[in-house]
């Protein structure tokens, strides 16, 4: 995001070459509406506009008044540009941005963000003296163009949380100041900001989501559940019992108890069979195992305050702003927190599976790179950080491993060595004269197929011989890379194979490798909220990366400097 303004904000489009007489006529029209809306000598107010446009060049307060600015350096040209004539000229477009501001609420964001308070007081009584009626223009281009980049791109910066983050190049805000500009010329301006909010309709629905638990917010949320014995068997009595029912009636797991007394003295404290089947409801909708105990850890969840639940929304929802333009007509999608992975085709969903991705040690990176090819009978040849980390420590210690993992060692010049005539600790990772491979079979470690997407992670997806671990309700057992659960099933829809041609290339035991006829975009995300089929789904924090962006979403936007802008 550091070079924003190359693509996002493309500023060659703003200044267009102007004959002396367009220039005349556009300073006479903006001088007599500028009178209309500011009272008094448009030269005074042209003056204060360029003194606060000199302060942001020379980065001397980066303040207007007491407000914070964001985009300096595209305020100052901004206006140069415009010959320092005010842009914001009709108060039904101040009223737009202010709207705007408000809405923004609904999208995660914080009002206050953008200059609110004080915009809010300039609106409700126009300032007299041309240096405030100049902070008043320029706090409105400010938030105005602040809030349109966080809708475009969200408001925290992914580069900054995750070196990995490779999204941020191929915007489609191109032109867009303007587009702004010429919204507040002559356009409506509530039509152009309504346009830069995402519509995707998964991020709509996580957006409904939102007001749906402010709603249970406001109402007074849910009191938390005493510990106790796990409930697991309908029929079972606990005094919890009304509390339970209440705490998934409010979130919709189960119907409302019509007419019984809020104090729960008429309510059953014996485990229904309703009330199992609600908490298995509650159970798959926070990636739990769906056994409809209420043991510890559904416990735990249950009592998670609806505050967190909400900022847990608003984190992905900021999320979804980061890549949801980007997202092409046809593409994979892996949501590593999520432990799912989708195929969307031409905009329909196609095919989707339970995945089992990187353990927190072995933390699957977030990226987007091109599947080319599959790989049918795939061998397996030992990576440079598993090699360091895992296999030349247990050679070392058990001579045996490596016969026992059916791994070959092979030389320069590929042909299979004894194990045995290795000096194992005359060697480190980084210096063995040797690949250690695994051979197609049915105990290789990438299974029958796999899927390339070169990048430097070498990470990719494929298939695994351990299905017993899909049944797990988290699945981070890997070394990064992405395991499938019906593998086949995604080769033959890419390629566009029937299941004989797939069932029959896999029977033949060899490695075949077939190249797509399209690349596909392969998209690894990390979501732990999302929306589907009305209800909103959470998921467990597995590599503890929230907090970062929670933080990052709940300060001040940090300033584009004119140092850190590239026009």
């Amino acid at each position: 995001m550091v070079v924003f303004l190359i693509s996002l904000l493309t500023f060659g489009a703003l200044v267009l070459p102007a004959t002396a007489h367009q220039n005349a006529a556009a300073a006479s029209r903006s001088d007599a509406e500028a009178k209309r809306y500011y009272p008094g000598s448009p030269d005074d107010l042209r003056e204060s506009i360029r003194c606060h446009v000199e302060q942001l060049e020379e980065d001397v307060a980066m303040r207007i008044g007491r407000e914070n600015v964001a985009f300096n350096a595209l305020l100052a040209d901004f206006y140069r540009s415009n010959d320092f004539f005010p842009v914001w000229k009709k108060r039904s477009q101040i009223s737009d941005l202010l709207d705007a501001i408000e809405a923004a609420e609904e999208d995660g964001l914080l009002p206050e963000d953008y200059h609110l308070a004080e915009i809010g007081s300039f609106y409700r009584k126009t300032p007299r003296s041309p240096f405030l009626k100049a902070r008043y223009e320029l706090l409105l281009t400010d938030a105005m163009f602040k809030l349109c980049y966080h809708l475009l791109h969200g408001k925290v910066d992914p580069e900054k949380l995750d070196p990995n983050w490779n999204l941020s190049g191929g915007t489609n805000g191109s032109g867009l100041v303007s587009m702004l500009q010429g919204a507040l010329a002559d356009g409506s301006l509530e039509e152009v900001i309504g346009d830069l909010r995402p519509d995707h309709p998964k991020y709509l629905s996580l957006k409904e989501g939102l007001a749906r638990y402010r709603g249970i917010a406001s109402a007074g949320g849910w009191s938390a559940l005493p510990e106790g014995p796990s409930i697991k068997t309908p029929g079972q009595t606990d005094e919890r019992i009304p509390a339970l029912r209440r705490r998934l009636e409010i979130t919709g797991d189960i119907p409302v108890l019509n007419n019984v007394d809020t104090s729960f003295a008429y309510v059953s404290t014996v485990y229904s069979a309703e009330l199992q089947e609600g908490v298995r409801r509650f159970q798959r909708r926070h990636g739990l195992e769906q056994d409809g105990a209420v043991g510890p850890r559904t416990l735990r969840e249950l009592n998670v305050p609806v505050e967190r639940r909400i900022d847990r929304i608003r984190i992905n929802l900021d999320r979804y702003r980061w890549f949801v333009r980007k997202l092409e007509p046809t593409f994979v999608m892996v949501n590593i927190a999520g432990f799912t992975v989708q195929y969307v085709e031409n905009g329909e969903y196609r095919w989707g599976s339970r995945v089992i991705v990187g353990e927190p040690f072995w933390k699957t990176p977030v990226f987007k790179a091109e599947m080319q090819y599959i790989t049918f009978n795939p061998s397996w040849i030992v990576p440079p950080g598993i090699m360091r980390k895992e296999t030349l420590p247990a050679v070392r210690k058990d001579p045996g491993y490596l016969s026992r993992e059916n791994l070959q060692v092979i030389d320069r010049s590929g042909s299979v060595v004894d194990p045995d005539s290795v000096d194992w600790t005359s060697y480190s990772a980084g210096s063995l004269p040797y690949r250690i491979t695994q051979p197609p079979g049915r105990g290789n470690a990438l299974g029958r197929v796999k899927f390339m997407f070169p990048n430097k992670h070498l990470v990719y997806l494929h298939d695994t011989p351990g299905k017993h671990l899909f049944d797990r309700s988290a699945r981070a057992f890997s070394h990064g890379c992405i395991r499938l659960q019906n593998p086949l099933e995604l080769a033959r829809i890419l390629l566009k194979w029937d299941e004989e041609k797939v069932d029959e290339m896999v029977g033949a035991g060899k490695t075949k490798t077939v190249p797509l006829s399209q690349k596909v975009p392969v998209f690894l995300l990390y979501l732990t909220s999302v929306a589907e089929n009305g209800e909103v789904l959470f998921r467990n924090d597995v590599y503890d990366r929230d907090e970062a962006v929670l933080s990052a979403l709940n300060q001040p936007f940090p300033y584009k400097s004119l140092e850190s802008c590239t026009f």
